[in-house]
């Protein structure tokens, strides 16, 4: 409970910004969410890789990965927990468009082989648009979704649709923005 009230209190500090802003699904926000300023902060890193990895843990999950940018640093982070717990998890990252030359690849990393289990990472849950891209490139690559991660959900509509397509695999969140937004007050 330590490591989550810590990681909570890095987030409220840190990541959360009170002020009007456009979110990428196009909808205005009275705040925003900016969890690279703790993500890739080793604190933050060490702390969020170490609460994904429990969720994880007693799972057969051997890669992690989302889409580039917002899932980068976790994607380190849980790799680098599994690995403290002698568990080799790889990771891989998901490009917002093809590569224009060489394999011309959608996703990047040691993925493994086709049924690979893998989960699916991201640091705020909005409409859900980047988790469902990160699902979907990582279904067309082969891999079997077993579970889905993010940091902070914002309980603005993504947790629905991304449970319609995670076909009974669990959605987690660490938070949700109200839990922050409360302890800021």
């Amino acid at each position: 409970m330590r490591t989550r009230n810590r990681l909570a209190r890095l987030l409220t500090d840190h990541a959360v910004i009170r002020e009007s802003v456009v979110l990428a699904s196009g909808r205005r926000s009275s705040y925003y969410v900016d969890c690279r300023q703790v993500l890739l902060d080793p604190e933050g890193a060490e702390l969020s890789g170490q609460l994904c990895w429990e969720i994880l843990d007693n799972t057969d999950v051997r890669a992690v990965g989302g889409l580039t940018l917002g899932a980068d640093p976790l994607v380190c982070a849980i790799s680098a927990a599994a690995w403290s717990q002698q568990r080799r998890v790889t990771g891989f990252f998901i490009r917002k468009e093809s590569k224009k030359h060489g394999l011309q690849q959608w996703v990047e990393g040691p993925f493994i082989e086709e049924g690979t289990p893998v989960a699916v990472v991201d640091d705020v849950l909005t409409s859900g648009g980047s988790l469902a891209t990160a699902i979907e490139k990582t279904r067309q690559a082969g891999g079997v979704v077993v579970a889905a991660i993010v940091v902070i959900d914002r309980e603005e509509g993504g947790r629905d649709a991304i449970e319609q397509l995670l076909d009974g695999a669990p959605l987690h969140a660490l938070f949700t923005a109200n839990e922050l937004l409360a302890s800021d007050s």
